[in-house]
Order: C-alpha cells, then structure tokens, then sequence
C-alpha cells in the first residue's frame, strides 16, 4: 500500500470451482458498483484464479480454474504434480504484484496453503477467506490453522459461525448466496411461463436431473440417472426428465453419455446452468449429485433426492476419513434425514426409481417434505442476507481502514521527526 490514497485497489482471488467461480463474480459486480456510485475514484484492480464468471467480470485471469474440480483421493493423487505447479506459480505472482487484499472462495486445499504463503510473503495483505472449510465434516486440523491466517472468515452455513469462533477466528454469518438469489427469484418466478418457456407440460411431472459439476461425478452420477429415468419413463410415460449441464462440464461429453445409454431424443431435454434457480423452483422432483445444489433445491423447497458414488476402491477412505454420518447439506443444517441420501451401493437406478414412484403416488408426503425444507433448513438460512453486498462492503472498508491507517502512521512518524528536531533546537538553545 502507498502512503497517500492510491487510486487502485490491488485484489486477488482464487475460486477453484464453478460454486466459487460464481460467488466470486457477484461480489465483484458488487463492488464495483459500490465504487462507482460512491464515486470513490478507487481503480479496482482484480486478477487471480478464476472461470467463466469471473471473466466476465473483470477477473485477469492468470490460471483458468474450469475442470480444476478435485473431489476425492483418486483426483487428489492423479493431479497432484499439477497443482504444486499451480500453487508455486500463484505464489510467486502474490510476491511480485503484492496485493492489498485476498480474497479466497471455498476450495481450502489450495487456498489455505496461499494464505500461509501471503502471511509470509505479503504480510500487509489482508485476507478474506468465504465458504469456510468444512471442519466439521473432515479435517478438523483446519479450525486451528485458520485463525492464523485469515483476518475475516464469512461462512455460508449458520452454525459454522460459532465453531469458527470458539477456535479464536474473526467470523460471521452474513447468509448465503444460494438462499438470497432464490429468494428474490421467487418473487418474481411464474410456473406457467417458466414451463411454456422450458417447453414443457405444466400439467405433467417434471423431474430435473443434476449429475455434478465435476468430470468424475459425471463418470460416476450420470449412467444412473440416465437408465433410471429410461426404466421410469417405461412405466410413468408422463413423466419429463430435464437434465442441467454445469458450466464446467462440456455439452459434448453429456450428449455422449445420452448415446451411450441410448436415450431416446425427446426423452430428456438438456439445459445449460443459465436457469438453475427458476429450474428448481419448476420441478416436481430433483434427481441430485450431492453438493452446493442440494442446498439451492431445499432453498426452492422441492423435494430432492441425493446421491454419490465414488471409485469402490476409494469409498473407504472416505468412511474413513468422515466425521458426521449425513453426507447432505440439507439433513446436516436441520441435523435430520429430511431426504434420502442413496451412497455408493445404494446409488441404482431401482432405487431413485422406487422413491420416485412412491412419491409421485403420495403427493401429501410431498408437501411434507416441502415444509420440512422450508422450516428446517431455508428459514435457518435467513434468506434475507445478501452475502455478496456484505462483503463487497467489507473489502472496501478494509481497504480504506488500511490505507488510512498507512496515512496516519507515515503522519505519526512526520510528526515525531518535527518533534525530535524541535526537541534537539531547544537543548542547543539552552
């Protein structure tokens, strides 16, 4: 930082997935407007790791961060020589560009490690770490080591608040991005011309199919929701199947699992991600890869079923590893099974079939389910918060508290020089 008010503000930030690609992006479409409204002549100046959104919000990209999806030990191993290649270079652009702020989106394996580098290389930099590490699941090393290296942590699950407290870190809930974006969808979401728009029925079942954003959860998600919507469309014709392809898996490989397993043309239409949110508000039923969606589908309160499969030579280590036996975000905020998780070897076809059946014949059980998300879980949530405003907020005001502060220590030193002279001129005097 500069002794006098620098007209740029120098921010890094390394989002490592498409979850955090997006978060990342909103919180600098934020601060940018609040620094045009303001008129605070403050240049913002942001580059670091990042995908499609943050592109397009004015991210330098230095690494491209699409496909960096890593889930599992197998991942962890195979691309290992890469990322301690990616993290030595991001490491020696923190040293030379020296940035005044860091801000870090969930992803810990690499960014707690870049948090330890800047406090050691950087030490001025103020860091800002969002998404908090999921200590309470695994890793519980980590609840020590952050309050060492983060100034500000903002977790987006309400009782991670107190956890990261108690460990002596600065942090707050300040909500979560999932439940405000779907809360001002919702005021404006109208079914019939979301299903005359998607070209869909609004008088038959929809079911929306979410196989992951990560190439090994597509390996893995994606032939079982194929051959169970296949078999279901067998006995339940009526029902539409619309499968949503993240932004970080390429339309070319979903169309070459819907050949491999000989879908047929009409049977599943496919959408981008564009429309995430107002495609859960539509649905009946979520066929869902666990993760960050699971979250956004009980925000919408529909009913959902999850699922994951891993490598059966790796899923040990996982039970190993885990420290809670709920694998959902949702049953793991209203601490209860309030939709069915179908691990490994009960992740078939039959199965998601089977709850799927009985659901669609019990609509009463599904308006059940419909409460229980909206009491247990999206009311926890405060849907109410903006987080990307609260931080856009938060940065700027670090920024300014620095760069003042860096004034006031460079008048303080002044000022002791004036006072040491005067000091000295009136013992000659003497």
């Amino acid at each position: 930082m500069s002794t006098s008010l620098s007209p740029e503000l120098n921010l890094f930030i390394c989002a490592g997935e498409s979850s955090g690609d997006s978060h990342a992006a909103e919180i600098i479409l934020a601060l940018k407007e609040l620094l045009t409204t303001q008129n605070s002549g403050i240049n913002l100046k942001a580059w670091g790791m990042g995908g499609t959104k943050l592109k397009e919000a004015g991210l330098e990209i230095i690494q491209d961060s699409t496909n960096l999806g890593i889930i599992g030990i197998a991942d962890i191993i195979k691309n290992l020589g890469f990322f301690i290649k990616l993290e030595q270079r991001l490491i020696q652009e923190l040293i030379a560009r020296k940035p005044q702020i860091a801000l870090f989106i969930d992803y810990p394996g690499l960014n707690l490690r870049l948090a330890k580098a800047i406090r050691k290389h950087v030490p001025s930099c103020k860091i800002i770490y969002y998404v908090a590490p999921q200590v309470w699941a695994w890793n519980e090393g980590r609840l020590k080591q952050i309050p060492n290296l983060v100034d500000r942590l903002f977790p987006i699950l309400p009782f991670e608040e107190d956890l990261h407290k108690k460990a002596g870190t600065s942090a707050k809930y300040v909500g979560n991005p999932s439940a405000w974006i779907i809360g001002q969808v919702e005021k404006i979401f109208d079914k019939q011309k979301f299903f005359d728009f998607m070209g869909f029925d609004i008088n038959k079942p929809l079911i929306g199919i979410f196989p992951g954003s990560r190439n090994r959860e597509i390996e893995y998600m994606l032939p079982v929701f194929l051959e169970a919507a296949k078999e279901l469309n067998k006995t339940n014709p009526e029902i539409q199947f619309l499968l949503v392809r993240a932004n970080s898996i390429k339309a070319e490989k979903i169309e070459q699992y819907l050949q491999k397993h000989n879908i047929k043309e009409n049977l599943i239409k496919v959408s981008d991600s564009q429309y995430n949110h107002y495609i859960l508000k539509g649905l009946d039923i979520a066929w869902l890869t666990s993760g960050t969606v699971t979250l956004e589908a009980a925000c919408t309160e529909t009913p959902l079923i999850l699922g994951y499969r891993e490598n059966p030579l790796f899923w040990p280590f996982y039970l190993l590893v885990r420290k809670i036996d709920k694998i959902g975000l949702p049953n793991i905020i209203a601490n209860e099974s309030i939709c069915p998780e179908l691990l490994q070897k009960d992740c078939t076809p039959e199965n998601w079939i089977d709850l799927t059946q009985k659901w669609l014949a019990e609509p009463e059980l599904l308006e059940d389910i419909k409460k229980n998300l909206r009491d247990k879980v999206k009311a926890k949530l405060k849907p109410e918060l903006d987080p990307t405003l609260y931080i856009a907020q938060e940065i700027q005001t670090i920024y300014q508290i620095g760069e003042a502060s860096l004034i006031n220590a460079s008048h303080i030193k002044e000022q002791a020089k004036i006072n040491s002279a005067k000091t000295k001129s009136e013992i000659i005097r003497k």
